[in-house]
């Protein structure tokens, strides 16, 4: 079985490597022949099939849809309402890169399952031990239904470190709009527009919440429970007290910077003094037997063919 499977892998990897290999070489006559199939009768018999094509990508995702809000609303009877508080807490920490909790939970179930089925359809016939089998098809099924929430606590820590890096340029450029004699919101606004990332759409999100009616106070409180950022979230804290107590938001903005940027260099020196302890496992374990190796092999090899008296 596992001959076959190297097999397929190897015929795969070189089916790949051949169609890459002609698609580099003949990239300019490919170029050439689509440029020509947009000016000339081909190019309408393709126009013509598009629309076929669309029906069925569209019959195939109103399927797909529909099945899925079938599992949804199954599952929204099925999941606790604590349940659904912690999942939106993940998935609010990661950004909501799901619509909702159930949505989430129904993509472990689905991903879970499918990982199963896989293992049943394609090792399990084929199998010496049929127990091993299914304990590969159960440890399978469940990697597949943590993987998404490991997925959710890489992504939340990316987002972390992407919103405190870009924080200094941030605050920078609305400290710059706001000694030109623009507003907070509005200050806010255009460098969210301009500058793209998490923490633009954080701000971006805000600033619609204030839009709706929510007050600068509420909103700002609302943005630090949804980046869970300590230092982020000082300098929100910072903000807020200053709104409340009437001090210039561009001279609280210039000591948040500065601030936020010695916070960085600290953190900075701190990892750099944490490197040593961190390469001391691969040096013991992986670099100094190679070392001995090299260094002492010879004199082993010597004493083991000519003794000790030489």
């Amino acid at each position: 079985m596992i001959n076959l499977l190297l097999f397929f892998a190897t015929a795969g990897f070189l089916t790949l490597v051949t169609a890459a290999s002609l698609l580099t070489l003949f990239r300019k006559q490919l170029a050439f022949n689509q440029r020509v199939d947009q000016y000339f009768s081909v190019n309408m018999k393709k126009k013509a099939d598009i629309p076929e094509e669309q029906n069925k990508k569209s019959i195939a995702k109103n399927i797909t849809e529909k099945y899925w809000e079938r599992g949804t609303t199954y599952l929204n009877s099925k999941v606790s309402r604590s349940e659904k508080k912690k999942l939106d807490q993940l998935l609010r920490d990661a950004g909501n890169p799901f619509k909702s909790a159930v949505d989430f939970r129904l993509f472990q179930f689905v991903l879970s399952i499918g990982l199963m089925l896989a293992v049943v359809l394609l090792l399990l016939p084929s199998a010496d031990s049929k127990a091993m089998a299914w304990l590969m098809t159960i440890v399978l099924g469940i990697l597949g239904f943590r993987l998404p929430v490991f997925y959710l606590g890489k992504k939340k820590t990316a987002r972390i470190k992407a919103i405190n890096k870009a924080m200094p340029d941030y605050f920078d450029t609305v400290n710059l709009l706001l000694e030109a004699g623009m507003g907070l919101d509005l200050a806010l606004v255009d460098v969210s527009r301009k500058l793209k990332g998490p923490l633009s759409e954080e701000f971006l999100r805000t600033i619609d919440d204030m839009k709706h009616g929510m007050s600068r106070r509420e909103a700002f409180y609302e943005l630090k429970k949804r980046v869970p950022s300590d230092s982020f979230q000082s300098v929100i804290n910072s903000l807020i007290q200053a709104d409340q107590m009437g001090i210039g938001m561009a001279k609280v903005l210039g000591n948040l910077t500065r601030r936020v940027r010695e916070q960085r260099r600290e953190a900075a020196r701190e990892q750099a003094m944490k490197a040593p302890v961190k390469m001391l496992f691969p040096m013991v374990f992986f670099i100094f037997p190679a070392l001995f190796i090299v260094i002492l092999g010879p004199l082993v090899v010597y004493f083991v063919t000519k003794g000790f008296g030489g």
